[in-house]
């Protein structure tokens, strides 16, 4: 697995979620759980990783949805 992005909103991160679900690519999200305990203070984020074969697929589906600017990406 690797890191495809971090973010602190449940939102953009369903979004995403989403998106991947509907490619069929596999996705694990760590820290969902701290991050709305959190309050949305955007001190802890999510991170949301992929199967590495499938990395590069997962970022240009965000980037056609213009999701990119809305979460920190690791390309």
């Amino acid at each position: 697995m690797k890191d495809l992005l971090f973010s602190d909103n449940a939102v953009v991160i369903s979004r995403i979620s989403a998106l991947l679900e509907a490619e069929n690519i596999e996705y694990v999200v760590h820290g969902a759980h701290a991050s709305l305990l959190g309050g949305g203070i955007g001190v802890i984020q999510s991170r949301l990783m992929v199967d590495i074969e499938k990395h590069a697929k997962a970022v240009r589906l965000i980037r056609a949805e213009n999701l990119d600017n809305d979460v920190d990406m690791k390309t």
